[in-house]
């Protein structure tokens, strides 16, 4: 099935914002950062995930959202690598205030499991886009619903497979909680390429995995994947019989928020984050990003301007240290 993110039209809006964010570039005389999104060079966007995954999805998104308020262009580059580690480090060695990255929960997850190759007082907020619901998925006609996965997983003389966005990640976070709360050891397979996640449980590689239900919205529809349990505090519409995190014991202090949003350098001018916060705040506003927010079950207050972003995540940053720990992971 085509992905319907990969449009002409999107891909065309990176363009759009190209321009735009290239604002963000310095004047001749300014220091680094100085110039804000003021000059009218271009901005890379880093999708610190390959292609067709939801970083790239929600990049490409955005740089159509924003093309408009910023009336400039950026080109949105995919740099995979050590759960979004490489795009970040990407982002940080260009000029100040001339590239974004889109920063993920997973990603922060590394910086507190102290396995990041960047700091987080290297960055600074620009805005939260998406906070969505993730979900342990299976193949579909592999297991019924959740007490029949759990009951193979117990059962299993090896533990069941996982796919995984990466080591030291909140998707660890959860399998560990599982296995104390269930006795059902469940294995990590780490893969670098969202495409790889998804080809591995298609192609029986592993047993199950673990995804924000946006990114798979497609094998969703086409009944290929079936969520056995939501990563969520609030049911999912369409999803009502599919129990939530608490419905199966897993406590609350696992269920973290998975997020999406756009960070500069923290060498970056006020002037350039006050800008790109602005196009931010007006593109997600916009009728198209609300129906692609819809699509990949965003949920409606997911956007933050940069102050409340920053403050979030602060605090989610030390919500994952305190998960990490309590179930050892990480250094």
């Amino acid at each position: 099935m085509p992905d319907p993110f990969r449009s002409p039209t999107a891909l065309a809006a990176v363009v759009g914002l190209s321009l735009a964010l290239g604002g963000c570039g310095l004047v001749d005389g300014e220091s680094s950062g100085a110039a804000g999104a003021t000059s009218g060079r271009p901005i890379e966007l880093v999708a610190p995930f390959g292609p067709g995954g939801g970083s790239d999805q929600v990049a490409r998104a955005m740089a159509q959202a924003m093309a408009g308020p910023l009336d400039a262009d950026v080109p949105v580059v995919n740099v995979p690598g050590a759960t979004g580690s490489t795009g970040m480090t990407e982002m940080l060695s260009g000029r100040a205030g001339e590239t974004m990255a889109v920063l993920i929960q997973d990603t922060l997850a590394t910086v507190s499991a102290g396995g990041a190759a960047f700091g987080m007082d290297e960055v600074q907020a620009v805005c939260r886009v998406q906070s969505m619901p993730s979900a342990l998925l299976v193949r579909k006609d592999t297991f019924e619903d959740w007490e029949d996965l759990l009951g193979e997983a117990r059962d299993a003389q090896q533990p069941l497979t996982v796919a995984t966005v990466g080591s030291n990640s909140v998707d660890d976070v959860v399998l560990g909680a599982v296995e104390e709360v269930h006795g059902a050891p469940f294995r990590a397979v780490p893969y670098a390429e969202p495409t790889e996640r998804y080809t591995a449980l298609l192609s029986g590689e592993v047993d199950v995995l673990y995804e924000q239900l946006g990114d798979v919205r497609q094998y969703l529809d086409s009944g290929d994947f079936v969520p056995v349990v939501l990563l969520s505090e609030e049911p999912v519409e369409g999803m009502e019989d599919v129990p939530l995190a608490a419905d199966v014991d897993l406590p609350d202090e696992v269920v973290l928020p998975q997020f999406r949003g756009l960070v500069v350098s923290a060498d970056a001018s006020d002037e350039a984050v006050e800008t790109l916060a602005a196009a931010c705040e007006e593109g997600v506003g916009t009728d198209d990003m609300a129906s692609f927010q819809e699509q990949v079950y965003a949920a409606d207050d997911s956007h933050l301007g940069p102050e409340e972003f920053q403050a979030f995540l602060e605090e989610q940053e030390s919500l994952i240290s305190e998960q990490l720990a309590a179930y050892d992971i990480g250094s």
